[in-house]
């Protein structure tokens, strides 16, 4: 949580990271010219993007930074789907991995288990 600039600069380094991913899966052979072409159209607007999956042109991500406008992302994706782009938004902020112990498991959970 923060204001608006600090958010910003804790950006930077991920939008730093998906444009260098980005040229290093290219470099690999699993981009696609329809992976280029949403890179570009994102770049326009200040947004970052790369592949994700296997590659090949089947989908890519896009990194919406703190504080932009809902017009702003509405107009990305009218120029995404105006290039044939299928558009969906989602969120991040599971809460990641977690670290179970075996004592922590139900008796016939853990026989199941192997007898953890």
């Amino acid at each position: 949580v923060g204001d608006a600039p600090t958010l910003n600069r804790l950006y930077l380094l991920p939008q730093e990271l998906i444009d260098m991913n980005q040229h290093h899966l290219n470099a690999l052979g699993v981009g696609h010219a329809s992976l280029d072409q949403l890179c570009r159209v994102t770049m326009a607007r200040g947004l970052h993007s790369k592949l994700t999956g296997a590659g090949g042109g089947g989908c890519g991500i896009t990194l919406l930074k703190p504080g932009l406008e809902r017009p702003e992302v509405e107009a990305t994706k009218q120029a995404l789907t105006g290039c044939g782009f299928d558009c969906w938004e989602t969120s991040v902020g599971a809460p990641g991995v977690s670290v179970h112990s075996a004592a922590s498991l139900d008796g016939p959970v853990r026989q199941a288990l192997g007898g953890l």
